[in-house]
């Protein structure tokens, strides 16, 4: 599942994936150690520049469990990635891609 932002003011649309966690193991005691909180993302502008980018950040798994991890990968990097963006449909998103790429 996707969801699309669209920001008027830098004409900039975004594409943003289902975010996904996993835990990191440190190898000598094999105890889970960080959680690993990633989602991909496509940005088109006007200019018909198209961007793809995997971000992602560790947690602490002492600090969080794997909800609350997404949860504040959400309100922290993804919002500063997405900031003054309104969410807008998929159909709405396919209409920008189409007026950017004709």
């Amino acid at each position: 599942m996707c969801d699309y932002y669209f920001d008027p003011d830098r004409a900039v649309a975004f594409k943003v994936n289902s975010i996904n966690s996993s835990l990191v193991y440190d190898e000598d005691k094999g105890e889970p150690t960080a959680i690993l909180v990633h989602t991909n993302v496509k940005i088109t502008n006007f200019k018909k520049e198209k961007i793809r980018r995997i971000i992602s950040e560790l947690y602490p798994a002492q600090k969080y469990d794997m909800d609350s991890a997404k949860k504040e990968f959400s309100n922290t990097l993804l919002s500063r990635l997405i900031e003054g963006a309104k969410k807008i449909s998929e159909e709405e998103y396919e209409e920008i891609k189409a007026r950017v790429e004709a």
